[in-house]
């Protein structure tokens, strides 16, 4: 099991997905393993990211890689 860390957020892959004035719709949350938490501060919902900009859901049985640009629509709206 990935080990949770709540230090040194990096918020190089949500600024390489909406860009910098975007990010501070964001809050950093944590990260687990690979994947970092970023919470929309309006929606209350969370968009999660890997260093590659890959973005995932978390699911029952664990993160399934979606779409980016659908899941960014999803958490804004």
């Amino acid at each position: 099991m990935a080990e949770k860390s709540l230090e040194n957020p990096n918020w190089k892959p949500l600024e390489e997905l909406v860009g910098p004035s975007g990010c501070a719709h964001f809050m950093w949350m944590w990260r687990d393993g690979e994947i970092e938490f970023y919470k929309h501060i309006v929606t209350r919902r969370y968009l999660l990211l890997d260093a590659a900009g890959q973005c995932y859901r978390r699911t029952p049985t664990g993160f399934q890689l979606v779409d980016a640009r659908t899941e960014i629509e999803r958490v804004r709206n």
